[in-house]
Protein backbone atom coordinates (compact mmCIF):
# COMPACT_ATOMS: atom_id res chain seq x y z
CA UNK A 1 0.00 0.00 0.00
CA UNK A 2 1.35 3.41 -1.00
CA UNK A 3 1.51 5.98 1.73
CA UNK A 4 0.96 9.63 1.01
CA UNK A 5 4.22 11.55 1.34
CA UNK A 6 3.94 14.75 3.34
CA UNK A 7 6.34 17.43 2.18
CA UNK A 8 7.24 19.62 5.11
CA UNK A 9 6.87 23.35 4.61
CA UNK A 10 10.18 25.17 5.09
CA UNK A 11 10.16 27.50 8.06
CA UNK A 12 11.43 30.75 6.46
CA UNK A 13 13.25 31.88 9.59
CA UNK A 14 16.55 30.02 9.37
CA UNK A 15 18.48 29.66 12.63
CA UNK A 16 21.60 27.94 11.28
CA UNK A 17 23.30 27.43 7.94
CA UNK A 18 22.36 29.13 4.68
CA UNK A 19 19.83 28.10 2.03
CA UNK A 20 19.42 30.89 -0.53
CA UNK A 21 18.84 34.65 -0.82
CA UNK A 22 15.10 34.06 -0.34
CA UNK A 23 15.72 33.27 3.32
CA UNK A 24 18.34 35.97 3.89
CA UNK A 25 17.42 39.44 5.06
CA UNK A 26 19.07 42.34 3.26
CA UNK A 27 22.78 43.04 4.06
CA UNK A 28 22.97 44.47 0.52
CA UNK A 29 25.50 47.19 1.37
CA UNK A 30 27.69 44.78 3.35
CA UNK A 31 27.60 42.20 0.53
CA UNK A 32 28.50 44.84 -2.05
CA UNK A 33 31.38 46.11 0.08
CA UNK A 34 32.83 42.60 0.51
CA UNK A 35 32.46 41.88 -3.20
CA UNK A 36 34.16 45.16 -4.09
CA UNK A 37 37.09 44.31 -1.84
CA UNK A 38 37.51 40.87 -3.43
CA UNK A 39 37.13 42.27 -6.96
CA UNK A 40 39.91 44.76 -6.24
CA UNK A 41 42.28 42.46 -4.38
CA UNK A 42 41.81 43.80 -0.84
CA UNK A 43 41.82 41.56 2.23
CA UNK A 44 39.03 42.17 4.78
CA UNK A 45 38.77 41.86 8.55
CA UNK A 46 35.09 41.26 9.31
CA UNK A 47 33.88 41.41 12.89
CA UNK A 48 30.58 41.56 14.73
CA UNK A 49 29.10 40.50 18.06
CA UNK A 50 28.50 36.78 18.28
CA UNK A 51 25.41 35.58 16.40
CA UNK A 52 24.92 38.87 14.57
CA UNK A 53 25.07 37.09 11.22
CA UNK A 54 28.64 37.44 9.96
CA UNK A 55 28.90 33.75 8.94
CA UNK A 56 25.54 33.99 7.17
CA UNK A 57 26.80 37.10 5.37
CA UNK A 58 29.90 35.24 4.16
CA UNK A 59 27.78 32.30 2.97
CA UNK A 60 25.43 34.76 1.23
CA UNK A 61 28.35 36.49 -0.49
CA UNK A 62 29.77 33.16 -1.64
CA UNK A 63 26.36 32.02 -2.91
CA UNK A 64 25.77 35.26 -4.82
CA UNK A 65 29.24 35.56 -6.34
CA UNK A 66 30.36 31.94 -6.73
CA UNK A 67 30.74 32.44 -10.50
CA UNK A 68 33.15 35.34 -9.96
CA UNK A 69 35.66 33.52 -7.78
CA UNK A 70 36.27 30.21 -6.04
CA UNK A 71 34.88 30.44 -2.48
CA UNK A 72 36.65 28.69 0.41
CA UNK A 73 35.29 28.72 3.95
CA UNK A 74 36.77 27.31 7.15
CA UNK A 75 35.93 27.76 10.83
CA UNK A 76 38.92 27.42 13.14
CA UNK A 77 37.13 27.80 16.48
CA UNK A 78 37.86 24.18 17.41
CA UNK A 79 41.57 24.35 16.58
CA UNK A 80 44.17 24.57 19.33
CA UNK A 81 47.50 24.81 17.51
CA UNK A 82 49.27 25.49 14.22
CA UNK A 83 49.24 21.79 13.22
CA UNK A 84 45.44 21.60 13.47
CA UNK A 85 45.11 24.92 11.64
CA UNK A 86 47.20 23.66 8.73
CA UNK A 87 45.13 20.47 8.48
CA UNK A 88 41.80 22.34 8.39
CA UNK A 89 43.17 25.02 6.06
CA UNK A 90 44.61 22.40 3.70
CA UNK A 91 41.42 20.36 3.63
CA UNK A 92 39.19 23.39 2.93
CA UNK A 93 41.40 24.88 0.22
CA UNK A 94 42.32 21.71 -1.65
CA UNK A 95 38.80 20.24 -1.50
CA UNK A 96 37.39 23.49 -2.93
CA UNK A 97 39.95 23.51 -5.73
CA UNK A 98 39.37 19.79 -6.34
CA UNK A 99 35.59 20.12 -6.88
CA UNK A 100 35.29 16.50 -8.09
CA UNK A 101 37.02 13.13 -7.88
CA UNK A 102 39.06 13.64 -11.06
CA UNK A 103 40.50 16.97 -9.94
CA UNK A 104 41.13 15.65 -6.45
CA UNK A 105 43.13 12.75 -7.84
CA UNK A 106 45.11 15.24 -9.92
CA UNK A 107 45.88 17.23 -6.75
CA UNK A 108 46.96 14.04 -4.96
CA UNK A 109 49.46 13.45 -7.76
CA UNK A 110 50.64 17.07 -7.98
CA UNK A 111 51.11 17.45 -4.24
CA UNK A 112 52.57 14.05 -3.49
CA UNK A 113 54.96 15.64 -0.98
CA UNK A 114 51.96 16.23 1.31
CA UNK A 115 50.25 13.41 3.18
CA UNK A 116 46.89 13.78 1.46
CA UNK A 117 44.12 11.25 1.14
CA UNK A 118 40.73 11.16 -0.51
CA UNK A 119 37.93 10.80 2.05
CA UNK A 120 34.22 11.37 2.46
CA UNK A 121 33.27 14.45 4.47
CA UNK A 122 31.22 13.20 7.43
CA UNK A 123 29.06 16.35 7.42
CA UNK A 124 28.24 16.70 3.73
CA UNK A 125 28.79 13.17 2.43
CA UNK A 126 30.86 14.69 -0.40
CA UNK A 127 34.38 13.64 -1.37
CA UNK A 128 37.10 15.64 0.36
CA UNK A 129 40.86 15.83 0.60
CA UNK A 130 42.23 15.46 4.12
CA UNK A 131 45.71 16.51 5.16
CA UNK A 132 47.71 14.66 7.81
CA UNK A 133 50.32 16.74 9.68
CA UNK A 134 52.47 15.36 12.49
CA UNK A 135 54.30 18.36 13.90
CA UNK A 136 54.93 22.11 13.68
CA UNK A 137 57.68 21.82 11.06
CA UNK A 138 55.41 19.80 8.81
CA UNK A 139 52.62 22.30 9.39
CA UNK A 140 54.77 25.21 8.22
CA UNK A 141 56.02 23.29 5.18
CA UNK A 142 52.45 22.20 4.30
CA UNK A 143 51.19 25.78 4.43
CA UNK A 144 54.03 26.87 2.14
CA UNK A 145 53.21 24.11 -0.36
CA UNK A 146 49.49 24.96 -0.33
CA UNK A 147 50.13 28.68 -0.87
CA UNK A 148 52.42 27.93 -3.79
CA UNK A 149 49.67 25.75 -5.27
CA UNK A 150 47.16 28.57 -4.76
CA UNK A 151 49.44 30.98 -6.63
CA UNK A 152 49.54 28.58 -9.61
CA UNK A 153 45.77 28.71 -10.13
CA UNK A 154 44.50 30.81 -13.04
CA UNK A 155 41.37 32.14 -11.31
CA UNK A 156 40.53 34.29 -8.31
CA UNK A 157 39.99 32.68 -4.93
CA UNK A 158 38.36 34.10 -1.78
CA UNK A 159 39.20 32.36 1.50
CA UNK A 160 37.16 33.14 4.61
CA UNK A 161 38.69 32.08 7.93
CA UNK A 162 36.00 32.31 10.60
CA UNK A 163 36.77 32.91 14.30
CA UNK A 164 40.26 33.99 13.30
CA UNK A 165 41.00 35.36 16.78
CA UNK A 166 41.44 31.72 17.87
CA UNK A 167 45.03 31.81 16.60
CA UNK A 168 45.99 34.01 19.57
CA UNK A 169 45.39 30.98 21.82
CA UNK A 170 47.85 28.77 19.94
CA UNK A 171 51.08 27.87 21.75
CA UNK A 172 52.93 28.82 18.55
CA UNK A 173 53.02 32.61 18.30
CA UNK A 174 54.39 32.93 14.77
CA UNK A 175 51.33 32.08 12.66
CA UNK A 176 50.58 35.73 11.92
CA UNK A 177 54.09 36.19 10.53
CA UNK A 178 53.87 32.93 8.54
CA UNK A 179 50.53 33.88 6.97
CA UNK A 180 51.69 37.44 6.22
CA UNK A 181 54.71 36.08 4.36
CA UNK A 182 52.54 33.75 2.29
CA UNK A 183 49.87 36.38 1.60
CA UNK A 184 52.49 38.50 -0.10
CA UNK A 185 53.19 35.71 -2.59
CA UNK A 186 49.63 35.23 -3.93
CA UNK A 187 48.02 37.86 -6.15
CA UNK A 188 44.94 35.84 -7.02
CA UNK A 189 43.73 35.20 -3.44
CA UNK A 190 41.78 37.47 -1.11
CA UNK A 191 41.20 36.66 2.55
CA UNK A 192 38.28 37.44 4.82
CA UNK A 193 39.42 37.20 8.44
CA UNK A 194 36.23 36.94 10.46
CA UNK A 195 35.56 36.87 14.18
CA UNK A 196 33.51 38.00 17.15
CA UNK A 197 36.23 39.32 19.47
CA UNK A 198 36.55 42.88 18.18
CA UNK A 199 39.32 43.97 20.53
CA UNK A 200 41.50 40.96 19.66
CA UNK A 201 41.00 41.34 15.90
CA UNK A 202 41.66 45.08 16.15
CA UNK A 203 44.91 44.35 17.97
CA UNK A 204 45.98 41.79 15.34
CA UNK A 205 45.30 44.02 12.34
CA UNK A 206 45.75 47.56 13.69
CA UNK A 207 48.75 47.33 16.01
CA UNK A 208 52.03 48.59 14.43
CA UNK A 209 53.92 45.86 16.27
CA UNK A 210 51.96 42.99 14.68
CA UNK A 211 52.76 41.31 11.31
CA UNK A 212 49.27 41.99 9.89
CA UNK A 213 49.43 45.74 10.58
CA UNK A 214 47.40 47.65 7.95
CA UNK A 215 47.12 44.61 5.67
CA UNK A 216 43.32 44.47 5.65
CA UNK A 217 40.25 46.62 5.33
CA UNK A 218 38.30 46.70 8.60
CA UNK A 219 34.55 46.07 8.45
CA UNK A 220 32.08 45.78 11.31
CA UNK A 221 28.50 44.58 10.85
CA UNK A 222 25.74 45.57 13.23
CA UNK A 223 21.98 45.30 13.34
CA UNK A 224 19.78 45.34 10.26
CA UNK A 225 17.70 48.51 9.90
CA UNK A 226 14.38 48.12 11.80
CA UNK A 227 12.10 48.94 8.87
CA UNK A 228 13.95 46.51 6.59
CA UNK A 229 13.76 43.68 9.13
CA UNK A 230 10.10 44.38 9.91
CA UNK A 231 9.23 44.20 6.23
CA UNK A 232 11.11 40.88 5.89
CA UNK A 233 9.40 39.38 8.95
CA UNK A 234 5.90 40.49 7.98
CA UNK A 235 6.32 39.20 4.43
CA UNK A 236 7.46 35.73 5.57
CA UNK A 237 4.52 35.38 7.95
CA UNK A 238 2.05 36.49 5.29
CA UNK A 239 3.48 34.02 2.76
CA UNK A 240 2.96 31.30 5.35
CA UNK A 241 -0.69 32.39 5.78
CA UNK A 242 0.04 33.61 9.31
CA UNK A 243 -1.42 36.96 10.29
CA UNK A 244 0.76 39.34 12.27
CA UNK A 245 -0.39 42.52 13.98
CA UNK A 246 1.62 45.73 13.84
CA UNK A 247 1.92 45.73 17.62
CA UNK A 248 3.08 42.10 17.59
CA UNK A 249 5.73 42.97 15.03
CA UNK A 250 6.93 45.93 17.09
CA UNK A 251 7.13 43.72 20.16
CA UNK A 252 9.31 41.18 18.32
CA UNK A 253 11.73 43.98 17.42
CA UNK A 254 11.74 45.26 21.01
CA UNK A 255 12.36 41.82 22.55
CA UNK A 256 15.11 40.72 20.16
CA UNK A 257 16.85 44.13 19.95
CA UNK A 258 17.29 43.35 16.21
CA UNK A 259 20.09 40.90 17.06
CA UNK A 260 20.00 38.62 14.02
CA UNK A 261 20.05 35.17 15.64
CA UNK A 262 17.41 36.09 18.21
CA UNK A 263 15.12 37.64 15.60
CA UNK A 264 15.40 34.47 13.52
CA UNK A 265 14.99 32.09 16.46
CA UNK A 266 12.05 33.94 17.99
CA UNK A 267 10.23 34.26 14.65
CA UNK A 268 10.99 30.59 13.91
CA UNK A 269 9.17 29.62 17.11
CA UNK A 270 6.23 31.94 16.42
CA UNK A 271 5.94 30.64 12.86
CA UNK A 272 5.90 27.01 13.98
CA UNK A 273 3.54 27.44 16.92
CA UNK A 274 0.86 29.96 15.91
CA UNK A 275 -1.53 30.80 13.08
CA UNK A 276 -1.59 34.43 14.14
CA UNK A 277 0.98 36.61 15.83
CA UNK A 278 -0.22 39.23 18.28
CA UNK A 279 0.96 40.64 21.59
CA UNK A 280 -0.42 37.73 23.61
CA UNK A 281 1.24 35.06 21.48
CA UNK A 282 4.52 36.97 21.44
CA UNK A 283 4.47 37.22 25.25
CA UNK A 284 3.53 33.58 25.64
CA UNK A 285 6.31 32.40 23.32
CA UNK A 286 8.89 34.56 25.09
CA UNK A 287 7.95 33.19 28.52
CA UNK A 288 8.15 29.63 27.21
CA UNK A 289 11.64 30.25 25.83
CA UNK A 290 12.82 31.85 29.08
CA UNK A 291 11.46 28.97 31.18
CA UNK A 292 13.11 26.40 28.89
CA UNK A 293 16.45 28.13 29.30
CA UNK A 294 16.14 28.98 32.99
CA UNK A 295 18.53 26.19 34.16
CA UNK A 296 21.19 27.53 31.79
CA UNK A 297 20.72 31.14 32.87
CA UNK A 298 20.67 30.22 36.55
CA UNK A 299 23.94 28.34 36.07
CA UNK A 300 25.50 31.48 34.59
CA UNK A 301 25.32 33.01 38.05
CA UNK A 302 27.90 30.48 39.23
CA UNK A 303 30.35 31.90 36.69
CA UNK A 304 30.05 35.46 37.98
CA UNK A 305 30.98 37.30 41.15
CA UNK A 306 28.26 39.19 42.98
CA UNK A 307 29.52 42.49 41.56
CA UNK A 308 29.70 41.15 38.02
CA UNK A 309 26.11 39.92 38.21
CA UNK A 310 24.89 43.23 39.67
CA UNK A 311 26.48 45.09 36.76
CA UNK A 312 25.14 42.57 34.23
CA UNK A 313 21.67 42.92 35.74
CA UNK A 314 21.87 46.71 35.63
CA UNK A 315 22.87 46.70 31.95
CA UNK A 316 19.98 44.35 31.13
CA UNK A 317 17.41 46.41 33.05
CA UNK A 318 18.72 49.61 31.45
CA UNK A 319 18.48 48.17 27.94
CA UNK A 320 22.23 48.69 27.48
CA UNK A 321 24.45 51.55 28.58
CA UNK A 322 26.89 53.86 26.80
CA UNK A 323 28.73 55.02 29.93
CA UNK A 324 28.60 52.43 32.73
CA UNK A 325 30.73 54.59 35.09
CA UNK A 326 28.50 57.66 34.87
CA UNK A 327 27.16 58.94 38.18
CA UNK A 328 23.62 58.57 36.88
CA UNK A 329 24.03 54.84 36.10
CA UNK A 330 25.98 54.11 39.29
CA UNK A 331 23.39 55.87 41.43
CA UNK A 332 20.33 54.42 39.65
CA UNK A 333 21.43 50.84 40.32
CA UNK A 334 23.42 51.45 43.54
CA UNK A 335 26.58 49.98 42.05
CA UNK A 336 29.13 51.77 44.20
CA UNK A 337 32.59 52.80 42.99
CA UNK A 338 33.21 53.44 39.29
CA UNK A 339 36.49 51.49 39.47
CA UNK A 340 34.67 48.35 40.64
CA UNK A 341 32.15 48.68 37.82
CA UNK A 342 34.96 49.15 35.26
CA UNK A 343 36.65 45.97 36.46
CA UNK A 344 33.34 44.08 36.34
CA UNK A 345 32.68 45.30 32.79
CA UNK A 346 36.14 44.15 31.71
CA UNK A 347 35.57 40.69 33.21
CA UNK A 348 32.09 40.40 31.67
CA UNK A 349 33.51 41.29 28.25
CA UNK A 350 36.31 38.72 28.60
CA UNK A 351 33.74 36.07 29.53
CA UNK A 352 31.62 37.23 26.55
CA UNK A 353 28.59 38.14 28.63
CA UNK A 354 28.63 41.69 27.26
CA UNK A 355 29.90 43.35 24.10
CA UNK A 356 30.52 46.96 23.07
CA UNK A 357 29.14 48.03 19.72
CA UNK A 358 27.76 51.25 18.27
CA UNK A 359 29.01 53.07 21.40
CA UNK A 360 26.95 50.97 23.78
CA UNK A 361 27.44 47.98 26.10
CA UNK A 362 24.83 45.24 25.70
CA UNK A 363 24.35 41.63 26.77
CA UNK A 364 25.53 39.09 24.20
CA UNK A 365 22.57 36.83 24.98
CA UNK A 366 19.37 38.75 24.28
CA UNK A 367 17.20 36.10 25.95
CA UNK A 368 19.38 36.22 29.07
CA UNK A 369 18.66 39.95 29.22
CA UNK A 370 14.94 39.24 28.89
CA UNK A 371 15.17 36.55 31.61
CA UNK A 372 16.79 39.02 34.00
CA UNK A 373 14.02 41.54 33.28
CA UNK A 374 11.37 38.83 33.69
CA UNK A 375 12.78 37.63 37.03
CA UNK A 376 13.12 41.17 38.33
CA UNK A 377 9.61 42.35 37.42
Amino acid sequence: MLHKICIMKQNPFITSGYISPEYFCNREQETAKLLNAIDNGRHITLFSPRRMGKTGLIRHLFYQAKKDFLPVYLDIMATTNLREFSEIFGKAVLTAIGKNDALMKKILKSLSALRLKLTIDHLTGEPALSLDVNNVNEAEKSLGTIFRYLAEQSYRIAIAIDEFQQITNYPEKNLEAILRTHLQTVNNVCFIFSGSRKHILTEIFSSPSRPFYNMTEMMEIGIIEPEIYKKFIAEKFRKGSITISDSGLEKIIEITALHTFYVQFFCNRLYSEHTKVDNDNVDRTLINILKENEPVYANYLNLLTTMQYRVLKAIALNGGIDNPTSNEFLSKYALGAASSVSQAIKSLAEKEFVFFSENRFRLNDVFLAQWIIYKTS
